[in-house]
């Protein structure tokens, strides 16, 4: 394996995780829909949002035609970055980015000749 593809296996690997999380939850709602039963409007949202990776696949189908990995990630646009780093959480790779995580803060007192 070549070094250049190991961050392409690796958004495979993130996709390839992800689909597998989504797979029952799909297919249970695809029965459904090929036995012309109703969904809810949720689990109908779901199918055209979360559960749909065709924008992940051509993100994946782009890099893999570039000549280089960190060329191709570099001419993606905004969503085609956010994707990536979202195929690297899903790999494990990446560390999940919390919201609204308070950073520390850490007040140092300086002492002066006057306060000793």
């Amino acid at each position: 394996m070549s070094i250049a593809s190991k961050p392409l296996d690796i958004l495979k690997k993130g996709l390839s995780k992800f689909k597998a999380t989504t797979k029952a939850r799909k297919d249970e709602l695809n029965a459904k829909l090929a036995c012309k039963e109703t969904i809810s409007s949720f689990d109908e949202q779901w199918l055209d949002s979360v559960a749909n990776t065709v924008d992940e696949q051509r993100v994946l189908d782009t890099l893999e035609a570039a000549s280089d990995y960190e060329r191709g990630v570099g001419r993606l646009d905004e969503n085609g970055k956010a994707i990536v780093r979202k195929l690297r959480e899903w790999a494990g790779d990446l560390a999940k980015v919390a919201g609204s995580k308070r950073k520390r803060t850490c007040f140092v007192r300086m002492c002066t000749r006057e306060s000793m």
